[in-house]
């Protein structure tokens, strides 16, 4: 029907249609447009052509918003090391959109990435410190620092929480090999001369993230708060009591480390916050300044034979670029899982952290030392070379010397300062006797014969005062309290090599099922047959600890070892589950002080792991 002006007439039904359609949702819209399209054949394909159009260009917009600018095409190309699909290249629009790839460089020069020039010390350093902090976060949850409910939350974390054992394993894992790490890291920049102009404050904040590590795990050593924690950790403090002037440093170092004369609640408290507040957050901040030196500032450092190469096409060669998509990400994926891989494997079949008894402050235990990389430190107070040598000198030309160095203070403060002041000063010393010889500066090994020599020793020097530190070095109790050190000690003593368990001795060794219950006289075990057993060859190495004292007495007419010395070994059930082992040594006795008996004794629980 049309009205009088021509127009066609519309029903008002038509109208309300029309104001419902403008009132849906832009996809109501669009599904009617496609339904209506769907009624012939060509509709149906260019509805299908649409869709597909659609859905791809959803899917990839989703993916640029997921990756920081790739679509997926590119990361697609990306997963399969083809070359970027788009130009200009999207794979640099990630460090400009994403956080963590933007603080990471878009290249690296091709030969520092070579395995064998890094090592990847760094990169391991930082994935240890990674796994620190989250294992220490887990630990953090279950763990109470105060003196009388520390050591219970540590049993219940042991024993009650689902995989407490295997977070404090991997805990004590990660945290020596942080301290390898970042020592080997130290070392190699060393060795290469990478510390060298434009790396000198790069250097410094090294040397401080070392002295971090080492606070970071020293710190850490308190908080189990049984003796073997409790005794480490007081050798180490009582060293910074001697600070001079005693009376002031030392003083005010007892009382900021300990908070009194021995560690108690105060100083617990003060290591937990160490340990988990001020050396952490030391860590980051360095962390970062060093990170941000090394991917912004000046890179890794070449090789020095090919940055310092007379061939211009070696030079060129080693600046070549490397984009960090993918090349160098898929490598440290690969390390990553190795490196994780490895320690949790290490950690659950390899390496058990004890929990020794709970601390007694009355009661110290036998070859007690301080952590392995701080034996150094306690080797110097053994020191058998420069004493000696400082009276030879008093005694000729008159220069006493002696009672400088022959004390705590010289030996386990002053001069461990002086060798940290050293490796600060590294750089500059190394650039002032290049200016005073005359040379031009270079890295190249030819070059730096004198300076490699030098490290190359002190690493030496610092391995021999370490055995100096050892339990095994001018250290030793009477003969049977040694027997019974070596097979029963009080508790199980701290490695001095790195990642090795610790040793509780051959018969904890053994276990509660190894042990069979009897006397035995160790004399029957002199001789063994060659299919004698583990619990047979034990004793067997008990009667030769014995036989050995013996020929020492007769060999000093008694005035060492034991005479007619004779051993026993009991074993007793005790209770349910529990075993009395006994080592009784006896002897002829040489004075009136001497009663001619020891008795080493240990309960032994079937449920204890010392393996």
């Amino acid at each position: 029907m049309f009205q009088g002006n021509g127009n066609e007439r519309r029903s008002p039904l038509a109208g309300i249609a029309d104001a419902a359609y403008a009132r849906l949702p832009v996809g109501a819209k669009e599904g009617l447009r496609m339904l209506g399209a769907m009624r012939t054949r060509d509709g149906r394909a260019g509805v299908a052509k649409e869709t597909r159009e659609k859905s791809w260009k959803l899917a990839d917009d989703t993916m640029r918003a997921v990756s920081a600018g790739m679509g997926i095409a590119d990361v697609r190309a990306l997963f399969r090391g083809d070359p970027p699909v788009e130009k200009p290249n999207p794979r640099y629009k990630v460090f400009t959109n994403a956080f963590f790839a933007h603080i990471r460089p878009r290249y690296y020069e091709k030969s520092s990435t070579k395995f064998t020039h890094t090592f990847g010390l760094g990169f391991l350093s930082a994935l240890t410190f990674l796994i620190e902090s989250v294992t220490g976060i887990i630990l953090m949850v279950f763990y109470i620092p105060e003196q009388d409910k520390a050591y219970q939350s540590m049993v219940k974390i042991i024993a009650e929480v689902p995989f407490g054992q295997l977070m404090r394993d991997i805990h004590r894992v990660g945290a020596e090999l942080m301290v390898i790490f970042v020592a080997a890291h130290m070392l190699r920049v060393y060795l290469t001369g990478s510390y060298k102009h434009p790396r000198q404050f790069t250097w410094v904040t090294g040397v401080i993230l070392l002295i971090v590590t080492l606070g970071l795990s020293y710190s850490g050593y308190l908080l189990p708060w049984d003796q073997l924690a409790y005794w480490a950790v007081t050798i180490g403090t009582s060293m910074a009591k001697s600070a001079p002037p005693k009376e002031i440093m030392g003083y005010i170092s007892n009382l900021l480390l300990r908070g009194g004369d021995t560690i108690g609640q105060n100083g617990l408290l003060r290591f937990y916050l160490l340990h988990v507040i001020l050396f952490p957050v030391l860590a980051v901040i360095f962390i970062s300044v060093h990170y941000y030196r090394v991917s912004r500032l000046h890179g890794i450092s070449l090789p020095a034979s090919e940055e310092e190469s007379p061939d211009p096409a070696v030079r060129k060669a080693a600046k070549e670029r490397i984009d960090y998509l993918p090349e160098i990400l898929t490598k440290e994926l690969m390390w990553v899982a190795i490196g994780v891989f490895a320690i949790v494997a290490f950690s659950a079949f390899a390496f058990h952290a004890p929990l020794e008894h709970h601390s007694d402050p009355y009661r110290t235990p036998l070859h007690t030392t301080a952590p392995w990389y701080f034996l150094w430190i306690q080797g110097m107070l053994k020191d058998p070379w420069i004493l000696p040598m400082l009276r030879g000198l008093r005694d000729t030309i008159g220069i006493d010397l002696v009672q400088f160095y022959d004390s705590p203070a010289v030996q386990g403060v002053l001069l461990p300062t002086v060798v940290f002041i050293v490796l600060f000063a590294v750089p500059y010393i190394d650039e002032w006797w290049e200016k005073f010889r005359g040379q031009p500066s270079s890295r190249q090994g030819k070059n730096r014969k004198l300076g490699i020599a030098m490290g190359l020793g002190a690493v030496v020097l610092a391995s021999v005062f370490s055995y100096f530190g050892t339990p095994f070095f001018a250290v030793s109790a009477p003969p049977a309290v040694e027997i019974g050190q070596t097979f029963i000690p009080e508790e199980c003593v701290l490695p001095p090599i790195p990642l090795l368990l610790d040793d509780c001795g051959h018969v904890r060794r053994m276990g509660y099922d190894g042990l069979p219950t009897g006397t035995y006289d160790l004399k029957l075990f002199a001789n063994l047959s060659p299919d004698a057993d583990k619990f047979q060859r034990m004793l067997a190495q008990m009667q030769k600890a014995v036989e050995h004292e013996v020929t020492r007495a007769k060999e000093t007419s008694n005035k060492a070892g034991l005479a007619d010395a004779e051993g026993f070994f009991v074993v007793e059930d005790w209770q349910k589950d529990l075993k009395k082992i006994t080592l009784r040594v006896t002897w002829t006795p040489q004075s009136a002080a001497d009663s001619g008996v020891y008795e080493k004794i240990l309960y032994l629980h079937k449920d204890s792991t010392y393996e």
